[in-house]
């Protein structure tokens, strides 16, 4: 039980960088910034929020136990990841 508390205390954490930047990007619009600046916000909020959703697959399929069948939960697990990539 502390190891899900420890993952999921980095798990926010995760989330409340992400929620900084977002609120960053808000910020560089409202004071009408360059193009490329606001560019490159993005790409870096979407790296945080592809490398969170990698984190959160990576502790779901590390609860799994792969046995015969299992393979198509890990499967699903997988494709709903990538589909949000």
């Amino acid at each position: 039980m502390v190891k899900k508390d420890i993952e999921n205390k980095k798990l926010k954490s995760r989330v409340a960088r992400i929620k900084g930047q977002l609120n960053g990007l808000e910020q560089m619009l409202d004071d009408k910034k360059d193009c490329l600046e606001i560019l490159n916000q993005l790409a870096a909020i979407k790296g945080a929020l592809s490398a969170l959703g990698l984190a959160i697959t990576e502790e779901e399929t590390g609860c799994l136990r792969i046995h015969k069948g299992d393979e198509k939960k890990l499967q699903d697990i997988l494709n709903r990841f990538l589909k949000i990539n």
